[in-house]
């Protein structure tokens, strides 16, 4: 065995860390001399970690990197089902349709000096938006649509509609709704400038590489300050990737430093990229995702919105069926407001388990 770098899409399981793995606040993240899980890794990349020191052989390296090539394994689950319902169909035709309206009206205010048309950008969100009966069916239908691999318009459309929902878990006016619903349309508008190989590299970054991906929030600020938008929207390009405890950029601004859009935008920004997938990995199950919020989320971002986003979208998956980490199946029956990733399951022999008592046990796919 040697020790060796590796991307944090090449880790696996049953790896030995080398050496202790810090965020960018030096936080200590992963201590040295313990095996990586699923879970250490998931965390990982929550803190924006792209490597790390390793014990590991030649032969696991080669194997590794394959296996990422490999096709996985798929079930039949609730949300494939939920696709050939009539709504489901609607909604996403609905969606097809606006991705080339994005990519239009974007790129041509990318190219040229004219201010974005928000008027027909909106009315595509809006529209899908209002569409939606309530924030749990829109979160079940965009849960469905994983099909979409795209880092930009997809992505853009997606955390803008799931900022109209947590407005109104927020009980935001009309008005304030429709600001967060521009500041997801336009919060990403800085990806547009990074080169599409670089941006959609299914390999390790470079540091090079990676520093000028993260440029996208300060290009994205100079692409909007001069056009005809609300302020809050262009500051929302601009510090969507800035966290309370100071560890985000690109100015390592704190607490009330950040503007309350991007605080808020912040949250739906990282809930559907850590759900949806990636060239370099498969989505990742939304109550692993709420049990990250719970361990680091309240350093990173402000509890007044992510406390009322926990508790909504967790209660968006009771009666769903969900797969343990042991193979068993069973059916969110209750959410346990102190441990929002950890509820009590009805599992198919009529045992009821708590989850929150039984740590060795968690939630590994919504059915």
């Amino acid at each position: 065995m040697e020790v060796k770098r590796i991307n944090i899409n090449d880790l696996t399981p049953g790896m030995l860390v080398a050496d202790n793995v810090y965020n960018s606040a030096n936080q200590l993240i992963v201590p040295r001399d313990v095996v990586l899980t699923d879970k250490a890794i998931t965390r990982m990349r929550f803190h924006s970690i792209s490597s790390a020191r390793v014990y590991i052989s030649d032969e696991e390296t080669t194997k590794t990197t394959s296996s990422r090539q490999g096709k996985p394994a798929r079930e039949v689950s609730f949300f494939e089902k939920l696709r050939g319902t009539e709504e489901f169909i609607a909604f996403n035709n609905d969606f097809e349709k606006s991705l080339p309206v994005f990519e239009q009206k974007l790129s041509a205010m990318l190219k040229g000096t004219s201010d974005p048309d928000n008027d027909t950008l909106m009315n595509v969100v809006d529209d899908m938006f209002h569409s939606c009966r309530t924030g749990i069916q829109l979160f079940n239908l965009l849960h469905c649509m994983r099909n979409f691999d795209d880092v930009t318009f997809s992505h853009s459309i997606n955390v803008s509609l799931i900022c109209g929902v947590l407005a109104t878990w927020l009980n935001r006016s009309k008005s304030e709704t429709e600001l967060l619903m521009q500041c997801g349309i336009y919060h990403d508008v800085g990806k547009l400038l990074i080169p599409k190989n670089i941006l959609n590299k299914p390999g390790k970054l470079t540091p090079e590489e990676y520093a000028l991906i993260k440029t996208h929030t300060t290009q994205g600020y100079n692409l909007l300050k001069d056009r005809k938008l609300p302020r809050e929207v262009k500051l929302a390009a601009m510090m969507h990737h800035e966290r309370c405890d100071g560890s985000g950029y690109p100015m390592g601004l704190k607490g009330n430093q950040i503007e309350e859009v991007a605080k808020i935008l912040a949250i739906a920004d990282v809930y559907e990229a850590m759900t949806s997938p990636r060239v370099y990995r498969k989505a990742i199950c939304p109550f692993e995702v709420i049990r990250l919020f719970e361990i680091d989320g309240l350093s990173l971002f402000d509890p007044v919105y992510l406390l009322p986003f926990m508790e909504n979208i967790t209660q968006s998956y009771v009666g769903n069926q969900i797969k343990l980490n042991d193979g068993s199946i069973g059916q969110v029956i209750f959410i346990n407001k102190l441990s929002y990733s950890r509820p009590v399951i009805k599992l198919e022999n009529d045992e009821y388990v708590d989850l929150s008592k039984e740590t060795g046990r968690n939630i590994v796919e919504i059915l």
